[in-house]
């Protein structure tokens, strides 16, 4: 067992979660690895993490938990802990929403409102939005697993963003979390986010740590490699707001500011930047970065977001190779569609984007420490790359074209609707 860099990850590799301090009971010393020929380590102390890790298995069968317990803390530090400071205040707010954006997953779902049953914070209430076909079984899932004060409504037009914003119209607490029907919530994961909210740096916005649920499949290896869902963040929190180091602007840097199946919100504060653009985002031809715009607004606006890894999720990624390329396709094309759409509501943000290009070419040529520009391994696969150039050149074209696409929708749907009037006055 020899420990490795983030790029030396192997096909398959084994995800575990290790607590620190003491061993958990009735768990096993002896960790069968003879399938594996790499180990994914999440590191935590008192459920808090501390570090991830990756480690050669390769010429292993069998490793002791004990073992790599005491590895880690030789290398961290014996007197190792938490780099985040727990605010004493408790959660100021009413009540928080869990929404849950689903379409044609029951059952996903079915895991993630089982993993929503068994939070140590059982005061949230829960909505789901269906966004997909009438049969697909999600409203028998929803009322199979419903508690007290669970919802169910349906979005019939297709989209993220249009689910998102029909679930952001809905709930009336005062904060409103997201969590996808491809996830599994930490068993703290509902308190853990509340008590972002209470940080010193007082976040309107707090967005968690989205953690690999396997990596048995290349396709999942490689978005690790990649970097993940974290955008380059690790297990330390991090106040962004402009200003900060790693903030050079609201529209800069990439990585962006936090995964968007795991974030919450001061509903007010979501709702005073119109919530989510209905032409970015999953179910559109931009794919992407709904979640990515409403961060940017927010901190233009001066407020603060909190990167709080404290918050954690366990995500099932994509399995195979060609979903994998459309997801590199979608997470570009969201990001110069998020461009486009910056520029849609205030033209003078080409200025600032001009003024950033710099910053965007260092990148690009892996000249800094950004996760995704420079540190991926030499047998990358190439078509992955391509597909992420792919999507930079077709993202804004793409968000012209739904915003045309949605208003001629509109005009034809508004027309059958006066014919129907029409002929139902002739009758």
């Amino acid at each position: 067992m020899l420990p490795v860099e983030r790029a030396a990850l192997q096909v398959p590799a084994l995800v575990i979660d290790l607590e620190l301090r003491s061993a958990v009971r009735d768990e096993s010393d002896k960790i069968s690895v003879d399938p594996y020929r790499s180990l994914w380590c999440l590191a935590r102390i008192d459920e808090i993490p501390i570090d991830i890790s990756f480690w050669d298995v390769s010429h292993d069968s069998v490793i002791s938990r004990t073992d790599l317990r005491c590895q880690l803390l030789n290398s961290l530090g014996d007197d190792v802990k938490p780099k985040m400071a727990f605010p004493q205040a408790s959660f100021n707010g009413s009540e928080i929403t869990v929404v849950i954006c689903t379409q044609d997953r029951p059952d996903g779902l079915r895991s993630t409102l089982a993993s929503l049953q068994s939070q140590t914070d059982s005061n949230f209430r829960v909505l789901v939005v269906d966004n997909g076909s009438p049969n697909s079984g999600t409203a028998a899932v929803t009322e199979e697993l419903a508690l007290s004060g669970w919802e169910y409504i349906v979005e019939p037009r297709r989209g993220l963003s249009r689910a998102r914003n029909r679930g952001l119209h809905k709930v009336q607490t005062s904060h409103i979390a997201w969590l996808d029907d491809d996830e599994i919530a930490d068993r703290q994961w509902v308190h853990r986010i509340k008590q972002g909210f209470s940080h010193d740096s007082r976040p309107v916005a707090v967005c968690g740590f989205m953690l690999p649920a396997e990596l048995e499949y290349e396709a999942q290896v490689r978005f690790e490699q990649y970097g993940g869902f974290n955008k380059g963040r690790g297990p330390d929190p991090e106040v962004l707001k402009v200003g900060a180091p790693s903030v050079v602007s609201p529209l800069y840097p990439l990585p962006t500011f936090g995964p968007g199946g795991n974030m919450a919100f001061i509903t007010d504060h979501l709702r005073a930047i119109g919530g989510f653009d209905p032409f970015l985002g999953a179910g559109t031809p931009t794919h992407g970065c709904e979640e990515m715009l409403a961060f940017s607004q927010l901190l233009a606006a001066g407020n603060t977001v909190l990167h709080w890894p404290a918050a954690i999720t366990w995500h099932t990624h994509r399995r195979d190779m060609v979903a994998l390329q459309k997801q590199f396709y979608g997470f570009s094309a969201g990001i110069t569609a998020f461009y486009a759409s910056t520029i849609r509501s205030k033209p003078s943000a080409v200025f600032e984007m001009l003024r950033l290009l710099p910053c965007a070419w260092r990148d690009m040529r892996g000249k800094s420490d950004n996760v995704r520009s420079g540190h991926l391994p030499e047998d990358f696969p190439p078509e992955l790359l391509k597909a992420w150039r792919r999507g930079l050149i077709a993202g804004g074209p793409m968000y012209v074209y739904e915003i045309l696409r949605s208003g001629l929708s509109q005009k034809v749907s508004s027309s059958s609707l006066a014919e129907v009037g029409d002929s139902a006055s002739g009758a």
